[in-house]
Formats: C-alpha cells, sequence, structure tokens
C-alpha cells in the first residue's frame, strides 16, 4: 500500500494575489489519502484561518530584499555608493547581511517544520529569487524540491545557478517554460502545468442584484471590467483609454475597475483616477476598490478585459470569467496565449494598442450572438482543461516519479 507523502509548502507571499489563490485550488483537490499538505506562508493569519483551516499551517513573517531594503536604496543615494567598485561593496555587503540575518534563520525554521513533520518534498510556491531559503532547507533536509515557477525570472548566473538546484520546475504556461529554458534548465526536468480553478467558486449560481444598487447599474446597461492589482503593468490605463472610446460609441454602457494597489503603487492609482476625472466618466468608470465577491461581479458582466502591457505568466482571471461564461478580451503574449482560442472563446488584441482593444470590446458588446458563443466555448474550454482536480493529478503525479527510486 502506498505512504502517504508529507509535502511542505513554502509560499513567499504575503498580499492576496494569482500566487496564493492558485496554491489554494491545488491544496483543496489534492487527494489527502495520497498527500498531506503542511503549508509555511507570510498570508495574514485572519486569511489563512478562514481558507486554509482544512490542513496544517503556520504563519511566518516573510522578507523579501526587493520589498524591505529601504536603507539600501538610501546608501544607493549616496554617488560614491551608486555605481562601480562603491556599488559592488553595498552589494555584498547587502547579500552577507540577509544571508545571515534573514535567510538563514528562515532555512532553519523551514528545517525545523521539516522535521517535525518527516517531510518528503519541499514544493516552492513562487519565484526563485525569494525562495533561497527554501531551496538550502531541501537540501539540509535531504529530500527533493520541485519549484512552482509563477512568475518570470531575470536570465543572469544567479537565477541559473538557483534553478538547476532544483530537482524539477512545474511551470504554469509556455512563456514560463521558455524562461526556465533559458535559465539553463534541462527540457526534461520542465513540466507544464496550468494554473486552476474551482468550480464550485465560479458558476452562475450568483446573484448579482445588490451590485447593480451598490453602483448605480439598470438592465439595460451593458458591463464590461478588468480585475487585478491596480499597477502600471496591467494596463489600467490603457483599458480606461478604451472604455472612453466604448462608452462614446455604444449607448448604455459602463466599465468596473476591480481591484486595487496592493503593491503600495498609490501614485499609479491617483493617474489613474486623474484619468477618468479627465474623460469626465467618474459616474461611468466605476473603481470598486478590493472585493471579496469576483464571481459575482463577473456574473454581473457582459465580458471580461486582460489588458496587461507586459507578458503575463498566466492570467488566472481569464479562466475565472471564462467558467463564468464571459467572453473575453486579453493581450496576445504570455499566459493568455494558452489560455484564449482567439475568435472563438474572446479576442487577443496587440499589447498597449487601444484603438484595437476598444474595437474587440465593442464587437462583442455589440453582437449578442458572438458574445454567447464565445461564452459557451470558454466554458467549455475550463471544463476541460482548467479544473482544480485535473491540475493536482498532474501534481500528483510529479510528487510519486520523485520518489518512485528513492
Amino acid at each position: 500500500m502506498r505512504k502517504i507523502i508529507s509535502v511542505l509548502y513554502l509560499d513567499n507571499t504575503f498580499t492576496f494575489g494569482g500566487a496564493i489563490n492558485s496554491l489554494l485550488y491545488l491544496l483543496r483537490a489534492l487527494d489527502k489519502k495520497k498527500v498531506e499538505p503542511i503549508l509555511v506562508t507570510g498570508q495574514p493569519e485572519i486569511f489563512l484561518k478562514k481558507y486554509f483551516d482544512f490542513i496544517k499551517w503556520y504563519y511566518f513573517k516573510i522578507k523579501v530584499p526587493w520589498i524591505h531594503n529601504k536603507i539600501y536604496k538610501k546608501i544607493l543615494e549616496i554617488p560614491i555608493f551608486s555605481e562601480g567598485i562603491g556599488k559592488k561593496i553595498v552589494d555584498r555587503f547587502r547579500f552577507l547581511y540577509w544571508l545571515i540575518v534573514v535567510t538563514l534563520p528562515e532555512t532553519f525554521y523551514y528545517c525545523y517544520i521539516g522535521k517535525k513533520h518527516k517531510i518528503q518534498i519541499v514544493h516552492l510556491n513562487n519565484i526563485l529569487g525569494s525562495q533561497v531559503a527554501g531551496i538550502l532547507a531541501a537540501k539540509f533536509l535531504g529530500v527533493p524540491c520541485v519549484a512552482h515557477l509563477r512568475d518570470f525570472e531575470k536570465v543572469n548566473t544567479i537565477s541559473s545557478f538557483l534553478a538547476k538546484k532544483i530537482d524539477f520546475h512545474i511551470a504554469i504556461s509556455k512563456a514560463i517554460r521558455d524562461n526556465l529554458l533559458n535559465l539553463k534548465v534541462h527540457e526534461s526536468n520542465i513540466t507544464i502545468i496550468s494554473d486552476a480553478i474551482d468550480l464550485n467558486d465560479f458558476n452562475d449560481t450568483h446573484s448579482y442584484e445588490y451590485l447593480r444598487k451598490e453602483f448605480g447599474i439598470n438592465d439595460e446597461e451593458k458591463i464590461f471590467g478588468i480585475f487585478g492589482r491596480i499597477i502600471n503593468w496591467k494596463g489600467i490605463k490603457e483599458f480606461v483609454h478604451a472604455a472612453a472610446l466604448i462608452i462614446q460609441s455604444v449607448p448604455n454602457t459602463k466599465a468596473l475597475i476591480v481591484g486595487d494597489c496592493s503593491d503600495g503603487d498609490q501614485k499609479y492609482l491617483d493617474e489613474v483616477r486623474a484619468l477618468i476625472t479627465h474623460y469626465g466618466l467618474e459616474q461611468k468608470i466605476i473603481l470598486t476598490g478590493y472585493r471579496g465577491d469576483v464571481p459575482a461581479l463577473m456574473g454581473l458582466m457582459n465580458l471580461v478585459v486582460h489588458a496587461s502591457i507586459k507578458s503575463e505568466p498566466f492570467g488566472m482571471v481569464l479562466i475565472e470569467a471564462m467558467a463564468m461564461g464571459k467572453p473575453v478580451v486579453a493581450a496576445k503574449m504570455g499566459g493568455p496565449l494558452d489560455i484564449v482560442e482567439d475568435g472563438k472563446t474572446g479576442f487577443l488584441v496587440e499589447p498597449g494598442n487601444i484603438d484595437d482593444l476598444a474595437n474587440a470590446i465593442r464587437s462583442i458588446l455589440n453582437e449578442n450572438n458572438l458574445a454567447e458563443f464565445m461564452g459557451q466555448n470558454g466554458k467549455d474550454r475550463v471544463v476541460e482543461l482548467f479544473t482544480k482536480e485535473r491540475y493536482a493529478k498532474q501534481v500528483e503525479k510529479i510528487y510519486f516519479n520523485l520518489l518512485k527510486d528513492i
């Protein structure tokens, strides 16, 4: 009889986003008769108690150098340390500081948890650069390390070195797979496993009439929207420009921007607000802020937009919208290329091209039959390729393959 595999999941996030959301779906769907998950994360304890109460978890205050580096930035403002030998000296001291004060204590904590639960595999949930402690912990524990790469790594010597210390890589899209190949990871050590969702969360049983009252939307109005963090590369300004063109040319339309500046980019959020004011569309383009009722908001909409202006690692919002039977419009690069069938489940447009974006949105809003056709095709595609059950089985197979010779 096959033993239960104990897996230590190390998640270096501390704000809500696609990485922790995708991990939640995976952990929900794992066969607990085969895999025992133990989670260590920087997510708030109140969030963990609400969503991860079905597994054993540990809260650990995560620090990452590109967030907690205010002193380093101040030092670089001093001319002698801003470039050349001075900067190299500062960078080396910074590396030693993080290694001794942050990385090694974090490593020892992971080892303590690993030994306590007799961990057999370490599973890293996010980019490698912030998971050095997890890589070291796997080495000290003498167990295989799986890296679930959810964003693009910079192609440099350090990233390539770290990538080669991983026993097996999970890429969430072909674009991420190509990034790993550029890091000189052998293709036999990579598999593509798309992110997935829980179909029980995204279905047409949600009530959204309360949203019409909250946002002053009548039954005749057509709604389109964008979901995600309000940061530059998500293309929120481009969406506002396109929305202005739509609202001027398609009667009875409103646009919703669902999300907040969770990365602390208040300046960009202020610029988005100013742009909406510039167009005089404060009553037509609505900023909802962070919302916990995303499925209901998607149910309210006629279509969902994904307007990133740089390559997206995956695009969770797209499969969520498709599961709700909504057509989608997305930038023609990165993860969306794996998700959207152009002309069948939605439209793919040139990144940053406002006219292309507006024309695609307009086509769907003006053609009900097209919207229904795309919405049904999208729903079928999610059921076929992007369910949490399929996702979990693929990951479980990796675990058993890694341990079969041990």
